[in-house]
């Protein structure tokens, strides 16, 4: 399944190995963020929101008996400081965040409806 936002495309696979559970991948190129400091941020932006997503998360796999991956991507370049196109630092976290906990959420509310088994 996949679901995607402005910043960040996120798939989810499924599968019927042990053990149960979710696990997340990170994928930030340089040619979406050509600072390493912002695929940093990037990075950690999602981890922190996965972490506490994740509780959630794991309750829907272990119901289903299933392990989840989760994949989350950058899809749209930011551009290097001075570009007028480029978000300020906190408007841009802010939308990181935002983006990313509405995500998990859509990940999570179509893991509760789909049969996983199917």
């Amino acid at each position: 399944m996949r679901v995607a936002g402005e910043w960040l495309s996120v798939t989810a696979a499924w599968s019927d190995e042990m053990p149960c559970g979710t696990r997340l991948g990170i994928t930030v190129s340089k040619r979406m963020a050509r600072r390493a400091i912002d695929r940093a941020l990037v990075k950690r932006i999602v981890r922190e929101a996965f972490r506490l997503s994740a509780p959630g998360l794991e309750q829907q796999a272990s119901a289903a008996r299933v392990r989840v991956d989760i994949s989350v991507r950058m899809k749209r370049p930011i551009g290097l400081p001075g570009d007028p196109r480029r978000p300020t630092l906190p408007t841009w976290r802010r939308a990181l965040r935002t983006e990313v906990d509405q995500l998990l959420v859509s990940v999570a509310a179509r893991l509760a409806t789909f049969d996983l088994h199917a």
